[in-house]
Order: structure tokens, then C-alpha cells, then sequence
């Protein structure tokens, strides 16, 4: 039988993109392997140690796309950037979803993950998510249009011999754009109106959502950030109830991939290597503590960010 499936996959020790090359591919990855494994996507937010999302179909069929999923993007990073091993934690985070306001909670923290993360100021001006493909005439927003749409043009941005329906499209740098492999009218009809929409991703946490929970009558406790963040476990509850006031975003701080492109673009060069994960460990402490002195980076942002 077909449910509704919160997921999460997580990787604590290294970043899953670099540069915007490995969003494109990771957000074609994770269309390409939803169609293979039959399931649909209703909403994903993609993070830099995470990968979050809302998917409808068989509970074996949602098990193997997260496990292709994990094993495609572990295959694609470690071929670009030569590193070797696991990528991903062991295992994933598959909670299912059973009535209207556990699914409008789990949804709404899916679109709020880079809010929450302290990545963005508001869930809309985080990019690698599905917040800013909703009501995108009402709200006023220009939806993203496909400028790729022939299967032959498509194919060229894709792994050699990829599946893919007919309705998929790109934007005009090769990536798959969501309102063509997302469900985001089944989306839209959980918030009913814009209006609606917007207040959700507003409204701070509390025990207002865990009421409205408790309405829907069904046995599942009701959806809050310590459980959905079972799947994390790296930060703490009151720094992220701290970021969803917006306590703890600056524009001015450096987000992990702006980190990842100094230490690829200025120190791997200086090394005369192709990647990070060609230098020693040596090489990496000693950059390590000349970030931590240039820009007061935080420990585990430049741990993460060198593979130590």
C-alpha cells in the first residue's frame, strides 16, 4: 500500500556539493532515482550534510530509493572529487505520515530546513528546496520555466543512459527543474490557499502545532523538531528554535559550499592538486588553522568542509 513517507539521508563528516556543478547533478540524481524506483517527491530541501524530503509510494520501494540515492550521489562525488569510501551515515530516517496536519507539519519543516539550519534568513531565500516552487502566481513569483525540453537535449546533461519521462525539464545550466519532477499541487492542496502557505512558514514552532496534530485522531505522536531531527543529531534543538526566529542568520557568514570554494579555488591549487581529498592530513590541519584565523569559521564547519 502507498503512504507518505518523511525521509532523510545524512552525511556528518563531509559536504555532499561543493560548487553549484554538484547541486545540479545531486537534484537530477534525486529525480532520476525517484523515477526509477517508482516514487513520487512532493518536496525535498537539499543541505549540505543532508538530504530531507516528502515522498509518496510503497514502504520497500521508498527503503531502495533512499539506498540508491545514497549509493548514486556517493558514486557521482566520489568520481569528481576522488575521494574514496562511504559518503553517507549508515542507514536512513523514514518516518510515515498519517493524517492532514502530521503531513502539513512534516512538509512545512521540510521547506523550513534552511531556516531552521541558520542558512537563510526566511525559508524562501534558501535555494536548494522546494519553498520557492508554491504558488508561485499568486505570491507573485515567476515560476521556473524549462528552457531544456527535448529528451535529446535533456539526455546530454544526464548519466549516460538515463531514464526519464517525457514531462521532465531543465533550467538553462542542465538542471532538473522541481515543478517538472515534483508533486507541488498535492503540495499546494495541503496549505489550501497562499495565504495559509505563508502563515506556515512563519509561524514559529510550539504547542500549536502539536494540537492541530492531535485533531487528526490517529495514534502517531505528533511531529515536532526533536523528532524529525532524530535523522541529524549535530545541532542542538534551541540553536535551530533560535534560527527559526532568525537569531542566528548573518549575511555576511560564509555557508559551507562558499568555504568548500576557497579551499578548492585558493589552498588545493597552492598544493598543485585536483581535489581536497589529494592532500595529506598534514596539508589539511595546517589549512585548517589558517582558515580558523582568517575568517573565524566554526570547527565543525572547516572539519566537515576538509574531510577531516
Amino acid at each position: 500500500m502507498k503512504q507518505l513517507y518523511h525521509f532523510c539521508i545524512t552525511c556528518h563528516d563531509e559536504v555532499l556539493f561543493r560548487d553549484d556543478e554538484d547541486i545540479r547533478n545531486i537534484t537530477n540524481i534525486l529525480a532520476l532515482e525517484a523515477f526509477a524506483c517508482q516514487v513520487e517527491i512532493w518536496a525535498d530541501a537539499i543541505m549540505s550534510t543532508h538530504i530531507h524530503g516528502i515522498a509518496f509510494g510503497e514502504e520497500d520501494a521508498i527503503i531502495r530509493f533512499c539506498r540508491m540515492l545514497k549509493m548514486r550521489i556517493t558514486k557521482y562525488h566520489r568520481n569528481r572529487h576522488l575521494g574514496t569510501g562511504p559518503l553517507f551515515d549508515d542507514g536512513h530516517f523514514l518516518l510515515r505520515l498519517d493524517g492532514s496536519n502530521h503531513i502539513l507539519a512534516a512538509v512545512s519543516y521540510v521547506l523550513r530546513n534552511g531556516l531552521h539550519h541558520g542558512q537563510s534568513a526566511t525559508p524562501f531565500s534558501y535555494p536548494h528546496c522546494s519553498a520557492n516552487h508554491l504558488f508561485c502566481q499568486e505570491l507573485g513569483k515567476l515560476p521556473q520555466e524549462g528552457v531544456i525540453t527535448s529528451r535529446r537535449d535533456i539526455a546530454r546533461h544526464l548519466p549516460r543512459r538515463s531514464e526519464f519521462p517525457d514531462h521532465f525539464a531543465m533550467d538553462r545550466h542542465g538542471m532538473l527543474i522541481r515543478n517538472s519532477f515534483e508533486q507541488l499541487a498535492r503540495v499546494e492542496h495541503c496549505y489550501r490557499t497562499p495565504r495559509c502557505f505563508e502563515y506556515y512558514m512563519s509561524r514559529l514552532s510550539g504547542e500549536e502545532w502539536q494540537r492541530e496534530q492531535r485533531e487528526d485522531g490517529v495514534s502517531d505522536a505528533p511531529i515536532t523538531l526533536e523528532s524529525m531531527e532524530q535523522a541529524t543529531q549535530y545541532e542542538p534543538i534551541a540553536k535551530m528554535l533560535a534560527s527559526e526566529k532568525g537569531y542566528n542568520y548573518s549575511p555576511s557568514q560564509r555557508s559551507d559550499m562558499d568555504l568548500c570554494q576557497i579551499i578548492d579555488m585558493e589552498y588545493v591549487r597552492s598544493y598543485g592538486q585536483a581535489s581536497v581529498y589529494q592532500l595529506t592530513i598534514e596539508q589539511r590541519r595546517r589549512i585548517a588553522g589558517d582558515l580558523a584565523r582568517r575568517f573565524h569559521a566554526p570547527a565543525a564547519q572547516i572539519l566537515r568542509c576538509l574531510a577531516l
